[in-house]
This record gives structure tokens, sequence and C-alpha cells, in this order.
């Protein structure tokens, strides 16, 4: 778990695999679940001081990002949310995953 956060901590985002995932949900305290409808749940987790987002990209990838604050993760949620939400008004949004 550790080698993951702290890779996710050098740069914007790691992919992992669906097992890391189940990991997250065994080992992390789950603050927040969001189903997009669109790309599978987008979750906000704790674990120790860090606060981490796990989402699933277009192409099936397990995103995880870590943020220092809870504010930061669920501004980056809300962000998120308001573009599937956006999507289902058929605004031709995208979501940038790897940004």
């Amino acid at each position: 778990m550790e080698e993951i956060i702290n890779k996710a901590k050098q740069s914007k985002y790691v992919i992992i695999t669906a097992q890391q995932v189940d990991a997250l949900l065994k080992n992390c305290k789950l603050l927040a679940e969001h189903d997009t409808m669109v790309a599978d749940k987008l979750r906000l987790f704790l674990y120790d001081q860090d606060y981490l987002v796990q989402e699933k990209s277009d192409k099936g990838e397990f995103l995880l990002r870590v943020f220092e604050t809870e504010i930061e993760a669920r501004n980056f949620i809300m962000d998120r949310m308001k573009i599937y939400e956006d999507m289902w008004d058929g605004c031709g949004c995208k979501v940038y995953y790897y940004e």
C-alpha cells in the first residue's frame, strides 16, 4: 500500500490494478463513494494522513491520486461529478483522466 501511495505522491496519478483497488477497500477508510453512471465509481479514501481518490478511466484503467487535504480531494471529486452530470445533458464534455 505504501509503495503505491508514494508513487502517486511523485506524480499526478498512478495506474493501479483491480487487486490494488480491493486492497484500498480493505486497508483504507472509505470516506465517500460516488457512482458516476458513466465510468464506474469515484472513491475517496483516507490512509494515514493522505487523502486518496480512485477513479476508472475511459480506457478501463484504475487511477489513484493523492491529495494533501480532504477539501482538495473533495473539490476534485465535485469537479469530476459536474462533468459527468453535464455529459448526461449532452454537453459533449470529456473527462481528461491523464492530466
